[in-house]
């Protein structure tokens, strides 16, 4: 797991948790198209990225309390799950519930 650090100026509360998604490359450099946008919106239903910080209570309330995803796992998440928030450092993130997380990815 690589070492992650919040620089989003984004701090969840409570619950919430802070994923910052991976971005769908539809174009290379040179400016040729890879993926038409409705092959990459379809991608996007089932969201990945990686969990940037957790809020204070976070899964408190679930089976045991003990979380399911760690700061600097890489997690997926349902498309329509959380909002969108662009932090200080100008990335976009998705603020969410931590039981939002579907799954924790290799």
């Amino acid at each position: 797991m690589k070492k992650v650090t919040n620089e989003s100026g984004i701090y969840p509360s409570g619950h919430y948790i802070l994923i910052l998604p991976d971005e769908v490359k539809t174009k290379t450099d040179g400016g040729l198209i890879l993926v038409p946008e409705t092959v990459a919106q379809k991608e996007r239903e089932t969201t990945k990225g990686i969990l940037i910080d957790v809020g204070h209570i976070g899964w408190a309330e679930f089976g045991n309390g003990e979380p399911w995803a760690k700061i600097g796992d890489k997690v997926c998440y349902g498309k329509y799950a959380g909002r969108n928030m662009t932090g200080v450092d100008g990335k976009k993130y998705i603020l969410a519930n931590c039981e939002d997380i579907l799954a924790v990815l290799e």
